[in-house]
C-alpha cells in the first residue's frame, strides 16, 4: 500500500468484535459494508493487506484455561502495530501495568500484547517491521477507532506515554454538529491530518438526541471504516432494512460519516474522504 513521505511509527492494525453468529455478521461486513475476506481462508476475517477485522463467539474460559489477565475473546480491542512490541512491554511493566501475551489468536497476527487502557479499553499492541501508512489507500481502510473515555486525559496520556503517539487538534467543519471538541471531552491521537487514528472521548447521553441520530457514537467505542462508496453503502443498507444515521459531513472536516449497528449491535462507523 502507498506511504506517506514521513515516519511511519505506529497503525491500526486490527480490530477484533463480539459477535453472536458468525455467519451472519461475515455477510454484514462482505456484503453490505464491502470489507475483503483474509487471505488466510477464516471467512470470519477481512483484510485489506495491511488491517484487519476479526469477528468471533465470545469464550468466557479462554483466559481463565491459560491463566491470563486480559480476555480478547469476550468483547471487542483494537491493536496497534508498533515497530518494537519489546520496548511497550518495558513501558507497561516499569508503569505497573498488566498486561497479557497472547500469539496467533487473530490472523495475521504472530504477537500481540494486551492490556487495559486507564478507561478499560481493551487495547492489543503487535509488531511489525515493515511499518505502512494505509491513508491514500484505493479500497477500505480502518479510519479510525473511537475509544469511549471516563477520563480523556488520562486515556490519551496513557498511550502517549506507552507508544510514540502523538496528541493532535481535532479538525471540524465550520457547520459541525451539537458537540464539545474540548480536549477534556474529545481528543484524537492522529495519523495524518484528517483525524485518522484513535479517537479518545467522554461518553455523552444526549449526544445522539441532539445532533438527530438513531444511534449514540460517543458510548461504547466503534472501528471506523473508510470505503470508496458510502452511497453504495447506504443504497445496500436501505435494500435490506438496516436503519442507519447518515451524519453527512458533521464531525471531521472532509469526511462523510454513517452509523449503523451490525447484526450483534456493534456500533460502527463507515465514512468516505470527500
Amino acid at each position: 500500500m502507498p506511504t506517506e513521505n514521513r515516519e511511519i511509527s505506529w497503525e491500526i492494525a486490527h480490530v477484533g468484535l463480539c459477535v453472536h453468529d458468525r455467519g451472519a455478521a461475515a455477510r454484514f461486513y462482505a456484503d453490505i459494508v464491502g470489507l475483503t475476506p483474509a487471505p488466510e481462508g477464516d471467512p470470519q476475517s477481512f483484510s485489506n493487506g495491511f488491517q484487519g477485522l476479526s469477528l468471533f463467539l465470545p469464550d468466557p474460559g479462554f483466559a481463565l484455561e491459560r491463566q491470563l489477565l486480559h480476555n480478547p475473546l469476550m468483547g471487542k480491542s483494537a491493536t496497534i502495530a508498533v515497530p518494537d512490541l519489546n520496548a511497550v512491554q518495558g513501558t507497561l511493566d516499569s508503569a505497573g501495568i498488566s498486561s497479557s501475551r497472547i500469539d496467533g489468536i487473530f490472523p495475521g497476527l504472530d504477537r500481540q500484547l494486551f492490556c487495559y487502557d486507564p478507561s478499560m479499553n481493551l487495547i492489543g499492541f503487535t509488531e511489525r517491521n515493515d511499518m505502512q501508512s494505509v491513508t491514500d489507500a484505493d479500497g477500505w481502510i480502518l479510519h479510525h477507532v473511537n475509544l469511549q473515555a471516563h477520563d480523556v486525559r488520562a486515556t490519551v496520556g496513557f498511550f502517549t506515554g506507552t507508544t510514540a503517539m502523538v496528541e493532535g487538534t481535532w479538525k471540524a467543519p465550520a457547520d459541525k454538529g451539537d458537540f464539545s471538541i474540548d480536549p477534556s471531552e474529545l481528543a484524537v491521537l492522529d495519523l495524518g491530518s484528517e483525524n485518522r487514528g484513535l479517537h479518545v472521548i467522554r461518553p455523552d447521553a444526549g449526544f445522539g438526541q441532539r445532533n438527530g441520530f438513531a444511534h449514540n457514537p460517543s458510548i461504547g467505542g466503534h472501528p471506523a471504516f473508510r470505503v470508496p462508496d458510502i452511497h453504495a453503502v447506504m443504497r445496500r443498507l436501505e435494500e435490506v432494512g438496516i436503519v442507519y444515521s447518515d451524519a453527512g459531513t458533521y464531525a471531521m472536516t472532509g469526511y462523510h460519516q454513517v452509523y449503523v449497528y451490525d447484526p450483534s449491535f456493534n456500533l460502527i462507523e463507515i465514512n468516505q474522504r470527500l
